[in-house]
């Protein structure tokens, strides 16, 4: 029986039979969404494009077989979280073995009983949900709830894979409060983790679509990855956020502004071109992620040097 309390699941069911997917997905339909696919191909573009809570996955396809689409779910950093159940007409303890060390969380054999299906993708879902939350709470910084430096660095190395398969350009700013020491000297580091609070509240009324991604990176200092964003509209959204902050007017008597106000430095990952394949990219994705922070923080550093309280641009 599936838990009722729990939000609507989104399930991917793969197999190249339409009878067993329509059959499953009328069996399942009270988890909620129902996605298919009937090729590995087809299921692996779907999951990189939205997100999936649970899939069952044929273990016998032609052309990728499923255990073969398991291995390059585990070995993509975008997959490798997904909990599949491996579906199989075989019911040897080979075939079994080989679904866990591939990475199945749950391994079920053909033909599926209709009360075994629903309580296995059940259990799964609720393991997940608990799962996801131990990793959220890893990943969160407990002062401002926003991501911490971890989330952000994994998020980053997905996102640049991201923009270099679809081509579009992605943007980062490195964010400091302005002469924060002074202010904890001044006002005390309770005042200090409250005034570190207001700036991660501006910093997401600034940054507020869906898939922006807001990080506290260390003490005083927060990135925002701003997915399909150029420099322009990269230097948009730090605007807003020295508006945020100026109509915030947090004291701060120890700045030449008399309020908080934050230094930041922006920089924009370039689109590949049309002509350029993406396996012509020399670096590889953890230098491309830290050259790309790395220009920001220079720029930052700009900013900073320039009087504090505004945005620059970094070079390409």
């Amino acid at each position: 029986m599936n838990d009722t309390a729990a939000p609507p699941a989104t399930l991917l069911l793969v197999d190249d039979d339409p009878s067993i997917i329509q059959a499953a997905s009328r069996l399942l339909s009270d988890f909620g969404r129902c996605r298919f696919a009937r090729s590995a191909v087809d299921a692996l573009r779907l999951l990189r494009n939205e997100p999936v809570d649970l899939v069952l996955l044929d273990a016998e396809m032609p052309e990728m077989g499923g255990l073969e689409m398991l291995g390059l779910m585990q070995n993509s950093s975008e997959l490798a979280e997904i909990p599949v159940v491996l579906l199989t007409s075989h019911r040897d303890e080979a075939t079994e073995e080989a679904a866990f060390a591939a990475g199945a969380v749950d391994f079920l054999s053909k033909p599926i009983r209709p009360g075994v299906l629903k309580a296995r993708v059940n259990t799964q879902l609720r393991l997940s949900r608990a799962l996801a939350e131990v990793r959220r709470l890893s990943r969160t910084d407990t002062l401002t709830g926003l991501a911490n430096r971890r989330a952000m660095q994994e998020r980053l190395e997905r996102e640049v894979l991201r923009a270099d398969r679809l081509r579009t350009p992605t943007s980062v700013l490195m964010i400091d409060v302005d002469h924060f020491k002074a202010f904890n000297d001044l006002y005390g580091h309770v005042a200090g983790d409250l005034a570190l609070i207001k700036v991660a509240e501006c910093m997401r009324k600034a940054a507020s679509r869906a898939n922006d991604f807001c990080a506290r990176w260390g003490g005083e200092e927060f990135v925002v990855l701003l997915p399909d964003t150029d420099s322009d509209g990269a230097m948009a959204v730090a605007s807003h956020m020295h508006r945020a902050l100026a109509e915030l007017a947090h004291p701060h008597e120890a700045s030449q502004q008399g309020c908080l106000s934050t230094s930041i430095g922006v920089a924009t990952l370039v689109a590949l071109s049309s002509q350029q394949p993406i396996e012509s990219v020399a670096h590889s994705l953890q230098d491309r992620v830290e050259h790309l922070l790395g220009r920001a923080d220079a720029a930052l550093y700009r900013a900073k040097s320039a009087g504090r309280s505004r945005s620059e641009l970094a070079s390409t």
